[in-house]
């Protein structure tokens, strides 16, 4: 009697132990991480409630956290089953994507961590701070710079906290570039210090006190007359340089005897950032004479990106030698310097419309009149002879584009790509090409250009948009409505390739729901590459109705397209 009672205890124990009771261990095992306790505790649970909902849901969760990918795809399925009432169970989805992009982002493979750190990124969810936070410490300097790059939208304690620390510790230079742009993107106030140390050090590259400058900027609220004084007259380049972009970004008028007396600077970058300070706001607290004195100095400067800045000052200022000399540098024999000066052209256009004129007609440079025809055609002016110009340039200028702004801020001079391939954004040159020529067929459209239908048309078919998660996440902006809606009726062209581009596109741009059925229907025969990009679209724009579409490509033999996936199962979840 006594051994029957010793072999029942257990059973009976067991039975009395309630859903509730068991749901509790389970949960036990996930706080303390113990993920493989958690798994074992719920597939006993699900011997003695099989029609257990949050049983089963905890059984999926201790799967994903314990990085059994295969196990926790094949559980959703039958979960699926299972409850088919209630087959769109987000919890039950999340809990699988959150899974998948926290495996993806310890493996092995960096283009997996990559891939996995950008997904959690896009999610916008608090649980994407965990994966930002150990790939910012990633023995890969690569992630750990894109990594910073998109931390900026989470600024969470912890994540500033090792973002300030990176600011002292970090020695990789690409690395530091973007540790310097996101402490001023989180407008960590307490590194204004060292901000201004790498602005003052010799041993600072260019690119170097050029970011930390913007990030003091971005981090001040208001700038003192006090602060910019002693900006001034800092024996240090950088720090004079600063004064003259706080002093006008802030709108300090009592700073303006400091920021002229910067023009005769012996730095180049110095008296070009004085001019753009003189011109933007200064030029309407300065005595005529005091700009013509200005001028004459700076047109005659060495440098020429200085010079080009002055001609645009003293057109700006309505002085006959402002579009005189800056005619001279339009035709000049260095095509950089032709091309800066039309960008100068175009931001002061309006008040040198003869000269502008005269330059699309008689330029034989194509990106000087392209530049001008953009311009005037913000003044609503010789629009139909501006378009001609963009449109040929569109056709017949093949090379790679860009749009620069190096030499001086203010002028964004379109030419031709300078830019390098980066490994944070795969084929970087070659987004920024496409970003570009799409603005320029944007133009056209908003100016009802009737060849815009046919060139955008071409344009789709002979690029591909392969445009990654991480230059959408990047680079991307939303597009201009009229030009979308161009874009939008080659969704009924015959040709498949123009149509899944076009839809891309709209995606990617417009955030258009209406292609989700396109897309979806493109997936499965595309090839590997074009998957990702239209799982990619589809995290952009789907909702989670979609999910029959995402749990199927859960198939995939493929980590990346699993982990790109998830990732658009999440943001689908919290749209």
């Amino acid at each position: 009697m006594r051994l029957l009672v010793f072999f029942l205890f257990p059973i009976f124990l067991f039975a009395e132990i309630s859903e509730e009771k068991l749901l509790q261990r389970i949960n036990y095992h996930l706080v303390i991480e113990d993920y493989k306790s958690a798994v074992l505790e719920s597939r006993e649970a699900l011997d003695h409630f099989p029609t257990s909902k949050e049983i089963w849901i905890s059984y999926i969760n201790a799967l994903s956290k314990d990085h059994q990918e295969a196990l926790a795809i094949e559980t959703v399925k039958n979960f699926f089953s299972e409850f088919k009432e209630e087959a769109l169970n987000r919890e039950v989805l999340e809990d699988l994507g959150w899974g998948i992009l926290n495996k993806g982002s310890q493996s092995m493979q960096y283009s997996i961590r990559l891939i996995s750190l950008v997904g959690s990124y896009l999610t916008n969810d608090v649980r994407a701070v965990s994966i930002l936070s150990n790939l910012m410490k990633d023995s890969n300097a690569i992630l750990r710079s894109v990594a910073l790059q998109l931390a900026c939208r989470y600024p969470d304690e912890p994540l500033r906290r090792q973002v300030a620390k990176l600011l002292d510790d970090e020695k990789v230079w690409l690395v530091r570039l973007e540790v310097i742009n996101t402490v001023g993107a989180m407008r960590i106030k307490e590194k204004d210090s060292k901000l201004k140390e790498i602005i003052a050090s010799e041993k600072s590259t260019f690119e170097e006190k050029a970011n930390a400058i913007k990030a003091i900027i971005n981090i001040y609220d208001k700038a003192s007359i006090e602060e910019i004084k002693v900006l001034a007259k800092s024996p240090k380049a950088g720090l004079r340089q600063l004064s003259s972009e706080l002093a006008s970004h802030f709108r300090v008028k009592e700073a303006k005897e400091d920021i002229l007396s910067l023009v005769q600077d012996p730095i180049a970058d110095v008296r070009i950032s004085a001019l753009n300070a003189i011109g933007l706001f200064y030029i309407d607290f300065c005595s005529l004479k005091e700009i013509e004195q200005i001028v004459s100095l700076c047109e005659k400067d060495s440098d020429a990106a200085v010079s080009i800045t002055a001609s645009w000052l003293a057109t700006v200022a309505n002085l006959k030698t402002g579009p005189q000399k800056l005619k001279e540098w339009l035709f000049n024999d260095f095509p950089d310097n032709r091309r800066l000066a039309a960008g100068a052209l175009a931001k002061c256009v309006n008040r040198a419309m003869p000269l502008a004129k005269e330059i699309i007609k008689d330029s034989l440079d194509p990106f000087v009149k392209a530049n001008v025809a953009i311009g005037l055609i913000g003044q609503r002016v010789n629009v139909k002879e501006c378009c001609d110009i963009i449109f040929d340039l569109l056709q017949n200028e093949k090379q790679l584009w860009m749009i620069d702004n190096r030499k001086n801020s203010l002028f964004e001079v379109l030419c031709p790509s300078q830019l390098r391939h980066i490994d944070q954004i795969p084929h970087y040159p070659e987004a920024i090409d496409q970003m570009t020529r799409l603005n320029l067929f944007s133009i056209l459209a908003v100016m009802e250009d009737t060849r815009s239908y046919d060139a955008i048309k071409s344009f789709l078919k002979q690029k591909s948009w392969g445009i990654t998660g991480v230059a959408a996440a990047t680079l991307l902006q939303e597009g201009d409505s009229e030009a979308l809606q161009i874009v939008r009726q080659l969704l009924k062209e015959d040709d498949k390739v123009v149509r899944v581009q076009a839809a891309l596109v709209l995606a990617f741009l417009g955030k258009d729901e209406t292609v989700i059925p396109i897309l979806e229907n493109a997936y499965f025969e595309a090839e590997r590459d074009m998957k990702l990009y239209i799982l990619e679209a589809l995290g952009h724009i789907a909702e989670i109705e979609s999910y029959p579409f995402f749990v199927k490509v859960l198939n995939e033999p493929f980590q990346a397209l699993r982990v790109v996936d998830a990732s658009s199962i999440v943001q689908a979840i919290n749209r």
